[in-house]
């Protein structure tokens, strides 16, 4: 293993540990209980706490712990409801309650996330998470978190054992299930707050139920199941994390592909383990695995051939196909000389998707043939477009194009992109892009532009007055009034060095 491998993966997978930790235990929790699914509808409430905090105004990026709080509330009442849900003679299965309440909060993010600019990829986000970019105070916070949640659970182990395997034994003992329930589900939505966040739905649940199951199928107290689920979150985890790295695939969605191969393969293991007539069981694998190999070959027989070529697909009335065409052509060996003539209409496409993939593509085959559309995609109405675009022109490395990064800047209304096109005419030997960090830093109500609006104007200039992200504008004031003054006395003489990156008078 390189050690591009391990500087990338280090902090995902002390984050999948983390999350091992505490989710095969409590999944052992959840398989007694024989409520599954409450994972999954536990983390689709908390998701839409954090949804309902973002349409109210408040920004994940500036105002976290009050999206948090969001989250946890939901996560709390979703709680109490799957606690007073639970009946001792149930005519419904309370897995048929916690399936329904999954059903509405997953409906009721999607119409939220409609009044969102970026509804779908919010949504994308929310199940496959972004585990790869997690930062290290986040890890160490989350663990945190989750000693805590372990320690309570360690001192009140016996009574919540109890009232998840034996819920009659425990109110015969004088134990009040429904308000130990309802603590339970409450720590547990305190975890699956926490784990969304980092990991996304889809990670969390497999974490949850999956290691465990496996420990379920070889053991039988709860010790060995706890080893067996460590050990089997931990390996997955890193072979997840390898293969994503390898194949440059989304790192949570492969995890969870990992973790299914290995139920299979334990499902098998404990099927030819238990079975009276092993040799007949091992028949029957073999005769099984074959059968799934003819399948997959069958199914690869009736792919249907494409006949036609790049250029007639871009001119598709369907969207999907246009886009389908752009996008392979960024990781299969479409030569740009046979979609040449036709990538140029997708500039001015009227699906935002196809003049994001457009710009892509211009970045990695063509920057130079098609810079100057690409520079028109600058004013884009759609934010993923604009941000491409700023890739694309960044990737062409032509001076000339600085100019027309700094006029998109000075009309640019999202912070965050204005400190990417200002980084981009930096990178160019623009020095205004100078200038436009210091009006980010001045104005910018956004907490994290600042703070990299500063970065990026020390890292080009070596210059690093004192200044204050965490402070607002207002706050910052007499910070800013020196890099300002800095400017106005020394913009005129300021000359670029290619080699360091850095202007100086």
């Amino acid at each position: 293993m390189n050690m591009d491998v391990v500087a990338t993966m280090t902090w995902p997978f002390l984050a999948c540990l983390v999350l091992a930790g505490i989710h095969v235990y409590l999944g052992i929790h959840v398989i007694a209980r024989k409520v599954i699914f409450v994972d999954l509808a536990l983390a689709q409430i908390a998701a839409l706490g954090a949804i309902c905090g973002v349409l109210l105004g408040y920004h994940i990026a500036e105002d976290p712990w009050a999206v948090k709080g969001f989250s946890l509330a939901f996560g709390v009442a979703g709680a109490a409801l799957f606690s007073i849900t639970r009946m001792r003679h149930e005519r419904v299965p309370h897995e048929a309650v916690i399936g329904i309440v999954y059903a509405v909060a997953l409906a009721a993010t999607i119409l939220a996330t409609s009044r969102l600019a970026h509804g779908a990829q919010e949504i994308q986000d929310l199940l496959a998470g972004s585990i790869l970019w997690v930062r290290p105070e986040t890890v160490i916070g989350t663990a945190l978190l989750y000693v805590v949640v372990g320690a309570w659970h360690w001192r009140y182990r016996r009574r919540l054992l109890l009232i998840s395997s034996d819920p009659e034994s425990a109110a015969a003992e004088g134990i009040n299930v429904r308000l130990w329930d309802f603590l339970f589900y409450v720590s547990f939505g305190v975890v699956v707050t926490s784990s969304v966040a980092v990991a996304g739905v889809l990670l969390v649940f497999s974490f949850l139920v999956i290691p465990a199951v496996v420990a379920v199928l070889f053991a039988d107290s709860l010790g060995r199941r706890l080893a067996i689920g460590w050990a089997v979150g931990s390996a997955v985890s890193l072979a997840g994390l390898v293969v994503s790295y390898r194949s440059d695939l989304p790192s949570g969605p492969t995890v969870v592909a990992c973790f299914a191969a290995v139920l299979v393969v334990a499902g098998l293991v404990h099927y030819v383990q238990q079975s009276a007539e092993k040799g007949l069981a091992l028949r029957r694998v073999a005769a099984g695995g074959l059968a799934v190999v003819v399948a997959g070959w069958g199914l690869a027989l009736l792919e249907k051939e494409d006949r036609h070529t790049a250029v007639e697909r871009l001119a598709s009335g369907v969207k999907n196909e246009r886009l389908a065409v752009l996008r392979q052509a960024l990781v299969e060996a479409i030569t740009w000389e046979e979609i040449a003539s036709g990538v140029a209409a997708a500039a001015r496409d009227r699906e935002a998707e196809v003049r994001e993939a457009f710009c892509l593509l211009v970045a990695q085959w063509a920057p130079e043939t098609h810079l100057a559309r690409t520079m028109e995609l600058l004013s884009d109405p759609v934010d993923e477009v604009r941000e491409a675009a700023v890739r694309a022109v960044r990737a062409a490395d032509r001076p000339h194009a600085g100019s027309s990064l700094l006029r998109a800047a000075g009309r640019e209304q999202d912070a965050f992109l204005r400190v990417e096109m200002a980084e981009a005419a930096l990178e160019l030997g623009e020095a205004g892009g100078l200038a436009v960090l210091i009006e980010v830093m001045e104005d910018s109500p956004a907490r994290q532009t600042r703070r990299d609006a500063h970065e990026h104007f020390v890292m080009h200039t070596g210059v690093a007055f004192p200044f204050d992200a965490s402070l607002s504008p207002e706050a910052n004031n007499d910070l800013t009034r020196r890099y300002r003054a800095w400017w106005d006395e020394h913009w005129q003489a300021l000359r670029y060095d290619p080699a360091t990156g850095r202007f100086s008078p």
